[in-house]
């Protein structure tokens, strides 16, 4: 039951903070209003209850959950300060993407086997998050490496299948659509990239960064 709810209070979670504008701050530094994010989750939900797009040979993916997460970090690599922002979401992507596939090589397939009693469906975004905010530190490439980090990890596994030929059955690109694990990379990165940078305002007394 919490697999299933988690993702689903985070979305409520998020839009009622957006809603309300509890997160201007980091909506300004992303360069986005209000409406736009909101527009954006929304755009995110919808697409995510839609089929998932074939492209053939094993791989799929979802719009919600890769198409449009997608086209935001686009946004936000045109639109980033300084060629080392971009880098560094960039970098974010591939470290997080290769650190959650080698804890994953270590980690029980099903949460409660072996000795670490840790749910899959969570680890991955938690870990790219967490990669990605301490790689990338501003809010923007916080997220970029979160979602990118995901979208890898799952291409990585598609590329796997198709070089040993396993019958793994088809890869979805964002799959889960704004419940899934891209999503909530996405999110997670930006949310500890704004509770860290501001303790670190606070304690240095001056501007994160963004």
């Amino acid at each position: 039951m919490l697999r299933q709810f988690f993702p689903v209070l985070l979305l409520l979670v998020l839009l009622a903070l957006v809603y309300f504008g509890l997160l201007h701050r980091v909506l300004d530094r992303m360069r986005l209003t209000r409406w736009q994010a909101l527009a954006v989750l929304g755009l995110m939900l919808v697409g995510g209850l839609l089929p998932d797009m074939v492209l053939g040979r094993g791989l799929a993916f979802n719009l919600g959950g890769a198409l449009i997460p997608l086209g935001v970090c686009a946004y936000l690599l045109a639109t980033a300060d300084t060629r080392l922002e971009k880098v560094r979401g960039l970098l974010a992507a591939v470290i997080a993407a290769a650190v959650v596939w080698g804890l994953e090589t270590v980690l029980p397939g099903q949460p409660g086997a072996g000795r670490l009693d840790v749910d899959p469906l969570y680890l991955p975004p938690l870990v790219a998050g967490l990669a990605a905010y301490l790689l990338g530190r501003s809010r923007r490439a916080a997220f970029i490496g979160g979602v990118l980090g995901i979208l890898l990890l799952d291409f990585g596994y598609w590329v796997r299948n198709l070089a040993t030929g396993l019958p793994a059955g088809t890869v979805v690109l964002g799959g889960g659509g704004v419940f899934g694990a891209t999503a909530v990379a996405g999110v997670f990165a930006v949310l500890l990239a704004e509770v860290v940078g501001e303790i670190r305002e606070r304690l240095k007394g001056g501007p994160a960064h963004a």
